[in-house]
């Protein structure tokens, strides 16, 4: 189920990111809300999972800092949805999921370089790149 919302607002933001470039506040919050009750409600703070979804938190702090001091490279909207990922995945799952679609991003660029669709400077939406990097650690996860 947890996962399932994941998703959703995935999707959602997706759609929002590569037709305004912009995700409206409102679903991260929505979200990372849904995503707090879930961990509540499925008691993984009681096994000690609570270690790991502060990590995923953690990272997301940490993109939202390279958000401010990038000047614009990273959104904040995509640093919210790495908290956001975070706070569902966990630190190790949203690092794999980051990383992944940080991989598959620089492919799509080397991609566009190389046919001239694009160049250095090229501003692409990353949520889309989130959600792939999203599903393959699911798919990890689950192998």
């Amino acid at each position: 189920m947890k996962e399932a919302a994941l998703f959703i607002f995935l999707i959602i933001s997706t759609v929002f990111d590569i037709k305004s470039r912009t995700v409206p506040a409102v679903i991260f919050a929505i979200s990372g809300a849904v995503g707090i009750m879930a961990y509540i409600a499925t008691g993984t703070y009681l096994s000690g999972g609570i270690v790991d979804e502060l990590f995923g938190v953690i990272l997301g702090a940490v993109f939202i800092g390279v958000a401010l001091i990038s000047g614009g490279k990273l959104g904040m909207g995509d640093a919210l949805a790495i908290l956001v990922i975070g706070i569902y995945l966990g630190g190790s799952g949203s690092a794999l999921a980051v990383l992944y679609a940080m991989m598959i991003t620089a492919a799509f660029s080397i991609v566009l370089l190389i046919i001239r669709r694009g160049n250095r400077d090229t501003a692409l939406p990353f949520m889309p790149f989130l959600l792939a990097g999203c599903v393959l650690q699911q798919i990890g996860a689950i192998a």
